[in-house]
């Protein structure tokens, strides 16, 4: 369980920092939300189908800073508002946790809010295929596995949890295990397995 009422004592609260780095830089929402039928729990995204960059992909809602963001912060919440299609006021952010690069020349800076709104989305089909409702208790369960990159050295590692609304893995997968890890006493070991795909995202758990 989270300790929501004192996790901004803990996070940055920082929100104009940004990160030194000549990688693109992005940034997230990690939307959490409690509620007597789910619990706690994670609002992700799934990206368009039609997309050319990750498709079909779970995601937390955001995208590439821009020189008219005023700040970091502002801009994952603009991201939230064009893709969730509902105001930056269903949010109150609790605070910036450690950012991370990407194998792709990404550097994303999450930003972990409270959700206080009705889940009634309006989505930007452009961008975002569906919401998935992510109840904490879900990670604790579902198949859990990791491998180590293929090629790359150093040895590296991906991590996917295989969820009844698709493979959640890649740097949202990442994210989340480093945040749950540190404030939600997340000490589930993976399942170590093989890749049996030849291109990301390595593995199809139905082939295993």
């Amino acid at each position: 369980m989270l300790d929501l009422p004192n996790l901004p004592r803990f996070l940055s609260q920082d929100w104009e920092k940004k990160p030194n780095t000549n990688e693109i830089i992005s940034c997230v929402v990690v939307p959490l939300f409690e509620d007597p039928v789910h619990g706690q729990g994670i609002i992700l995204t799934q990206r368009a189908l039609h997309l050319k960059s990750h498709p079909g992909q779970i995601s937390f809602p955001g995208g590439v800073h821009e020189e008219s963001d005023p700040n970091l912060l502002e801009c994952a919440l603009r991201e939230w508002e064009e893709e969730m299609g509902v105001s930056k006021n269903s949010l109150t952010p609790l605070g910036r946790h450690t950012g991370l690069s990407t194998r792709t020349g990404f550097h994303i800076t999450p930003f972990v809010c409270l959700y206080s709104g009705d889940f009634q989305f309006s989505l930007n089909k452009d961008e975002v295929e569906k919401t998935i409702l992510l109840p904490l208790s879900q990670l604790q369960t579902s198949p859990f596995y990791a491998m180590s990159v293929p090629k790359r050295i150093p040895l590296d590692y991906i991590s996917y949890f295989d969820l009844e609304e698709g493979l959640l893995w890649g740097a949202t997968c990442e994210m989340i295990l480093r945040f749950l890890k540190e404030f939600g006493n997340f000490d589930r070991k993976p399942k170590f397995v093989e890749p049996n795909l030849p291109y990301p995202p390595f593995l199809n758990p139905r082939l295993l």
